[in-house]
């Protein structure tokens, strides 16, 4: 009977409920007198309550911890306060402060925003069991990044908190945020042991962490709880593991390499891996008497063999090429070690060119093979007077220098001079024994410039300077001589080298042997200078004769046009005479003079290597040449021949007759032998004017019009007038274009009887 009871019970409730709805009140309050109430009441502080974000609902503090509670459970344990704010339509400060009441029980903690209750870091703490079990291993980075809470939270809240509860683990003695499980120590242990038994040649440990995919740290722990079969050249980065398989072969090669070439190259062995090439082999091959070069090792054998073949190069007097018996590898200056080395015993008996030692024999014989030479080319310099030239040359310097020295003691305060002189005195010593290189001097050109520096004021360190020595055999010679036998030895490259080699002392013999020519031959010429002097003092005489008839002959001018015959008759004949005077006194002072016409610089560069007593008036004769005066030129002359010891010889005036007509007969010889139009006119002009006047004339062809004109009163008219226009034709001829000069010498050439019959007529009627 009981339950239908409670069932009638409970329809009449819903009746009383359902009447109460239908119901209305007699007095009902607004909305707004509801606010006014419950504001009177907070004013009055009969309740405490809190409004909501919109402020149409109350609720008291108790209530706001109730939900915030009711909410972090419903999210799991965690929940953000401003989402919370949102959710329950409450203010965020509101919030702030029930939460801090709330966290005061320690089962609810605040961290970075997010309420987080206990269940929930114990529900991480399974969720990260979970992982570790799964990886093996975990970090606290790594969950840092996936739970975006702060690692500090995670290492001591949760990992330490419930390491060996929930999280069944260990923790990185020396890497406290990462967690193992025994299982994966054990994998990794394996897989690193795999992996080290698998390498064959050195490997950085990088590439072996990378393949098996585990922490550095880890792995150095490990491999020392391993018994690795190799060893780790560092702990550090960039260290390698080295397998002892690889050092085992290492080591066999290295022996074996040795044994059968007895060298080891440090490139080689680096190659192989040995980061100390040298501290390698001596721990390798203690007992060994080693060489260490820059580049590689040798051994005892190497250095026998090379003074075993350097005994017989010596016996047999021939040559031995050291880099054949050396290692390819060896560089330059380890092959120059080795030869220093090598040839401290033999320096005597042996010289090295490049890197081939020959026996001093057989340089010897090379040098007789160019002996013949030696001997020529020295007599031949001084037949060609070269070899005196430069000794005279050399005289000259020191008398400069001498003379400088002079000049600057004057100047300087000679008690100090001497304090100089004597301190520079004692620090002597020379070369102490040793053959030094001397420098060639250039030599400076003479001439002209050379008589401008003489002229010139300026300080003594312009003076030239003759060079020290003479080189009469050149390398090129030596090498035209010895290149064969050379080459069939095959020695192209050590042509040179040797040439130079030889040149010093075949240039020293040559230069012995030009001096006792050239004493010889002094000997001889001074035999030779009597003569000499004679010849030249008749040939000057001879020429200053001529010039004396010339100049009568060009007085017939007109005073305004005999310059012009004036200057041309210095140049010419008064040249020729200074040429004599130039050649004479260059064979007194030993100079040689290879051509007998001389140019104007000829004659300059042998006037300024004369000495003093001959090279004063001949300068002053020279100037004469240049100056367009005849009676300076005749007092220069004089003045030379005086110095040259001398004399001009008085002519016979019967003579003068003769030697007018000799020219003049001379002059139409020419003139019937030639057919080149322009000389015809320059010949026949001057024979005329000879036949004529009785008189010589030198001339040359810029002087012909002015001949033409003074001969014009002196011809017949006819004659004039052919010879007038044979010149305007020749004149034409000269300036012609090449199109025309063949019809103008056509014309030229039929009109060339013509003038040689006009010089045959004027000779008959005169």
């Amino acid at each position: 009977m009981a339950p239908s009871t409670d069932w009638d019970e409970i329809k009449r409730l819903a009746a009383d409920f359902q009447k109460a709805q239908l119901s209305s009140t007699a007095q009902r309050l607004s909305e707004r007198n509801c606010v006014e109430i419950v504001t009177k009441l907070i004013e009055l502080k009969l309740i405490d309550v809190i409004f909501t974000t919109d402020g149409k609902e109350y609720l008291t503090s108790q209530q706001l911890i109730r939900e915030i509670k009711d909410e972090l459970y419903v999210h799991g344990g965690r929940i953000n306060t401003v989402d919370l704010a949102k959710d329950l339509n409450v203010d965020l400060n509101q919030i702030n402060t029930c939460v801090a009441e709330i966290i005061r029980g320690k089962e609810v903690q605040l961290v970075s925003g997010y309420l987080i209750a206990h269940y929930y870091l114990e529900k991480i703490a399974r969720e990260i069991n979970e992982k570790l079990q799964l990886q093996g291993q975990i970090s606290v980075g790594e969950l840092t990044l996936q739970y975006d809470l702060p690692a500090e939270l995670l290492q001591h809240n949760v990992l330490e908190k419930y390491l060996g509860k929930i999280i069944i683990g260990k923790q990185d003695p020396h890497e406290p945020r990462t967690f193992y499980t025994e299982e994966y120590i054990q994998r990794t242990k394996a897989k690193i042991r795999g992996a080290l038994t698998g390498l064959l040649k050195p490997t950085p440990v990088a590439v072996v962490i990378n393949h098996c995919n585990m922490a550095d740290r880890l792995f150095m722990t490990l491999f020392d709880q391993l018994n690795a079969p190799g060893v780790l050249t560092g702990r550090q980065a960039g260290a390698l593991y080295v397998p002892s398989c690889y050092t085992k072969s290492q080591n066999d090669w290295v022996m074996s390499f040795y044994k059968q070439n007895n060298y080891l190259e440090y490139d080689a062995l680096s190659r192989l891996g040995i980061s100390d090439p040298k501290g390698y082999v001596r721990r390798t091959l203690p007992n060994e008497d080693l060489t260490f070069l820059s580049s590689c090792v040798i051994g005892p054998q190497i250095k026998q063999q090379l003074e075993t073949a350097l005994e017989e190069c010596i016996l047999s007097k021939s040559y031995l090429d050291i880099v054949s018996l050396l290692p390819s590898i060896l560089s330059d200056t380890d092959i120059e070690n080795v030869l220093d080395s090598l040839l401290k015993n033999n320096a005597k008996s042996t010289i090295l060119f490049a890197n081939t030692v020959f026996s001093n024999h057989y340089i010897e014989n090379l040098k007789q093979l160019c002996m013949s030479m030696t001997q020529s080319k020295a007599e031949a310099l001084v037949k060609s007077g070269k070899y005196q030239q430069f000794q005279l040359e050399r005289q000259l310097s020191r008398t400069s220098d001498s003379t400088q020295s002079s000049h600057v003691d004057h100047k300087a305060e000679r008690r100090e001079e001497r304090r100089r002189k004597a301190a520079s005195g004692k620090a002597g010593g020379g070369s102490q024994g040793r053959e030094t290189k001397t420098k060639a001097v250039k030599k400076h050109a003479r001439g002209k410039q050379a008589a401008h520096d003489s002229d010139s004021d300026e300080a003594p360190s312009t003076i030239k300077k003759a060079p020290t020595t003479l080189e009469i055999i050149s390398v090129d010679n030596i090498e035209t001589i010895i290149k064969r036998p050379l080459e069939n030895e095959g020695l192209d490259d050590l042509i040179t080298p040797i040439a130079e080699y030889l040149q010093r002392s075949l240039n020293q013999t040559a230069l012995n042997i030009a001096k006792e020519t050239a004493d010889k031959l002094l000997q001889d010429a001074n035999q030779n200078k009597k003569q000499t002097h004679s010849s030249a003092q008749d040939r000057i005489n001879i020429l200053v004769n001529d010039m004396k008839l010339y100049e009568k002959g060009l007085k017939t001018f007109p005073a305004d046009q005999q310059p012009q015959f004036t200057k041309y008759l210095l140049k010419t004949l008064g040249g020729d005479i200074l040429s004599e005077f130039c050649k004479y006194a260059a064979n007194q002072c030993n100079l040689s003079v290879q051509v007998d016409v001389l140019t104007v610089e000829q004659r300059n560069k042998i006037i300024n290597d004369l000495t003093e007593e001959y090279m004063k008036p001949l300068k002053a004769l020279n100037a004469t040449l240049s100056e367009h005066n005849l009676d300076l030129f005749y007092q220069a002359v004089d003045v030379s021949l005086s110095e040259c010891g001398m004399i001009l010889k008085k002519v016979d005036k019967k003579k003068d007759k003769l030697l007018i007509q000799n020219h003049r007969e001379k002059l139409i010889s020419e003139l019937e032998i030639c057919d080149d139009p322009a000389l015809v006119l320059h010949l026949a002009v001057l024979a005329i004017y000879t036949i004529i006047t009785q008189n010589m004339l030198h001339a040359s062809g810029r002087q012909v019009p002015v001949i033409i004109s003074y001969l014009k009163g002196q011809l017949k008219e006819e004659d004039f007038e052919k010879l007038q226009k044979y010149h305007e034709l020749v004149t034409k001829f000269l300036t012609a274009s090449e199109e025309d000069k063949p019809a103008l010498e056509e014309n030229l050439k039929d009109d060339i009887p013509s003038m040689k019959k006009i010089v045959q007529d004027v000779k008959k009627y005169k």
